[in-house]
């Protein structure tokens, strides 16, 4: 049967951000956020044989997959909401979380941090084994017309939530009081989102953010929640990378942002 709802965006588009707002749209007050990625918007990555909590309520999941015609879960699916974010603020978010996960520093002042932009740039945004690269995923979901498609951008997301929320919940069928869409909005903040990772980090719970596996990077202070990287092609790249930039994701940026790319 196809039901399900799939929020796809690339690795470190800000579709945590997206679950949220739609956990907090869409279920009860009694539904433990905590439970997120298990329950109610379910993570197939991190728990691929999860089981909706409520089968008959809506069946969210969140995923980082390309569009591949043959995989049964695209089967599975009759319409997605994308995510997509710059994807040089993508590659400097993609440097942080490296720096949780690996416990390692992760200056961006560093020769380190300069070849990975060259390869960033120069491969389209390949940094995520089975996604493909930043360019291969926008163009698999958003130039295929078997699923219906709505397609946000992050930065709108962030800068004006009640209108992309409302559109992406007429998009899927539902409407709520405004008051529950800035219930939710206030909820998904990510002053809201930091502080719920500090109490996980704290209390060393398995959720969300926190995992026993990324124990070394929380404790040098490395967080999931983390800058909220804006315009890393002016602050972070050199000319000569922007030249690189402006080949590789130029037609990409015109086509999504227009003016604004």
């Amino acid at each position: 049967m196809q039901n399900l709802v799939s929020l796809s965006a690339f690795p470190k588009s800000g579709v945590t951000y997206l679950s949220f707002l739609l956990f907090y749209s869409l279920f009860p007050d009694n539904c433990d956020v905590h439970e997120i990625e298990r329950k109610y918007v379910i993570d197939i990555h991190a728990y691929p044989n999860a089981q909706f909590a409520d089968p008959s309520g809506p069946r969210l999941i969140k995923s980082h997959l390309p569009y591949v015609p043959a995989l049964p879960l695209i089967r599975s699916t009759n319409r997605a909401i994308y995510l997509i974010r710059n994807p040089l603020d993508v590659m400097a978010s993609a440097w942080d979380f490296d720096a949780l996960t690996s416990g390692d520093e992760r200056a961006t002042q560093t020769a380190a941090f300069r070849a990975y932009a060259r390869r960033w740039v120069e491969s389209g945004g390949d940094a995520f084994p089975g996604c493909g690269t930043w360019m291969q995923h926008v163009r698999s979901w958003l130039t295929q017309a078997a699923i219906p498609v709505h397609l946000v951008r992050y930065e709108d997301l962030v800068d004006r939530p009640e209108a992309e929320l409302a559109s992406i919940l007429t998009f899927l069928g539902f409407q709520i009081p405004e008051a529950r869409s800035s219930f939710a909005i206030e909820k998904s903040s990510m002053k809201a989102m930091a502080a719920l990772e500090e109490k996980e980090v704290g209390a060393r719970r398995d959720g969300i953010f926190f995992r026993d596996s990324l124990a070394k990077g929380y404790a040098l202070g490395r967080r999931f929640i983390n800058k909220g990287y804006r315009d890393s092609y002016r602050l972070l790249l050199t000319d000569e990378e922007r030249t690189v930039a402006d080949r590789t994701f130029g037609s990409e940026l015109k086509r999504y942002y227009g003016a604004r790319a």
